[in-house]
């Protein structure tokens, strides 16, 4: 079973998740307790945190409708790798040392470089926002 086909049913889970803002909120939350965790453990796995935040960033600015410039299939795979990541038994569950992660960072890579454009573009927006 390729990569894609294991990650469609986060991708279900996202389209579930994002029918109610509640559960939403409480996944950004769950998303920044878990980077807080893994960053005190690895300091070397900065850039991985700073694609989850901009993830994190971008959900929030669609939420408040702040920024609704990408398609919804874009916040459809960054609410799924959210989900994923979060998940402590995926492909290689969390409790494994190292190797517990190695899933949950090659899913959000895959996603992050997906949606790379989007990406981009938000953080465009971002800088023109933070300069006004």
């Amino acid at each position: 079973m390729s990569k894609k086909e294991k990650f469609k049913k986060y991708q279900e889970k996202a389209a579930e998740v994002l029918k109610d803002n509640e559960r939403v909120q409480s996944l950004l939350g769950s998303t920044k307790e878990k980077l807080v965790e893994v960053l005190s453990s690895n300091e070397r796995l900065k850039d991985f945190s700073d694609k989850v935040y901009v993830m994190v960033r971008m959900v929030k600015a669609h939420l408040a409708g702040d920024y609704r410039e990408f398609p919804w299939r874009t916040i459809l795979l960054m609410v799924g790798a959210l989900i994923y990541f979060i998940t402590p038994i995926d492909m290689i569950p969390d409790v494994i040392p190292v190797l517990g992660l190695t899933d949950d960072i090659s899913i959000i890579f895959w996603i992050y470089r997906s949606v790379q454009e989007d990406i981009e573009k938000f953080e465009d927006w971002e800088r023109t926002i933070e300069l006004s």
